[in-house]
């Protein structure tokens, strides 16, 4: 199991294919590596597109190590992972495929090093100004339920309560956190949002994938995004579950972009 000592804690990745472009995928708040495919992310199949693809549990997350200070969520903090393991891996530049809290370490790592990052890939970006009361207004209550109740009653109930077609990816998901790592890890994500006026400095071409009906991660997100970004492109799929049965296309849509090409629908 390869891991990487970055700033206190060892970060687990695993590695695919041997192109000369590297690629890393950052997974979304509670994701990690072994959970990534369900979401339809494939990092076998994008390294059979030419890429060298690097993906990694973020702290806290997976197989990763944790700490329990909320602040070493933040996107910024987890940022500086991400950067780190950059360093150890010696990658000098990379392009990003990120989802959700992945997305947003993405997008700081851009702000902090724009000369390391040549293109991203943003899939259901977190939310931006006040849109972020949404989300924590959801995801809050999680966290406190592991923090009382404990991990297994605390995924049943919350499997209980998600969309009936989510259920089986939901309950391995929400049942394989560890307690003292998940609670700081969503707090800490969710505690400030990203200054939408600073994202127009991020110069990396961009596609932006969302969907509609997404509480947590509203259509709005991706509208800022392509609005404050100078070369952004927007693709909103015509529902939730769409990308569900299409993840061979999913792949193929960010392996597109990701190799400068036209995305067809990208507006």
């Amino acid at each position: 199991m390869p891991t990487a000592r970055v700033r206190g804690v060892e970060l687990h990745y695993e590695a695919h294919g041997s192109g000369t472009k590297c690629l890393v995928v950052a997974h979304g708040a509670l994701g990690s590596v072994a959970y990534a495919e369900a979401w339809g992310v494939r990092a076998a199949e994008l390294a059979a597109h030419g890429f060298r693809v690097v993906s990694y549990d973020a702290r806290g997350h997976g197989r990763s190590g944790y700490t329990e200070a909320p602040e070493h969520y933040r996107p910024a903090a987890l940022a500086e992972d991400l950067t780190g393991l950059l360093d150890a891996l010696g990658l000098e530049q990379v392009s990003i495929y990120g989802t959700s809290m992945g997305a947003s370490t993405a997008l700081m790592l851009a702000l902090a090093h724009p000369e390391r990052v040549a293109r991203l890939v943003l899939r259901a970006p977190s939310p931006f100004e006040v849109d972020i009361r949404a989300a924590r207004t959801r995801l809050y209550p999680l966290a406190s339920m592991y923090r009382w109740f404990g991990v297994p009653l605390t995924a049943h109930v919350a499997t209980l309560m998600s969309r009936a077609a989510d259920r089986p990816r939901m309950k391995a998901l929400l049942s394989g956190q560890r307690r003292r790592a998940v609670v700081p890890a969503i707090r800490g994500f969710l505690s400030e949002p990203i200054d939408s006026d600073s994202l127009t400095k991020i110069e990396a071409p961009t596609l932006i994938l969302t969907q509609p009906d997404d509480p947590v991660h509203p259509l709005r997100a991706g509208e800022i995004l392509r609005a404050r970004m100078p070369h952004a492109k927007l693709l909103v799929a015509p529902s939730r579950s769409y990308w569900e049965g299409k993840q061979e296309l999913l792949v193929q849509v960010a392996a597109r972009s990701l190799k400068g090409g036209v995305v067809e629908g990208a507006v």
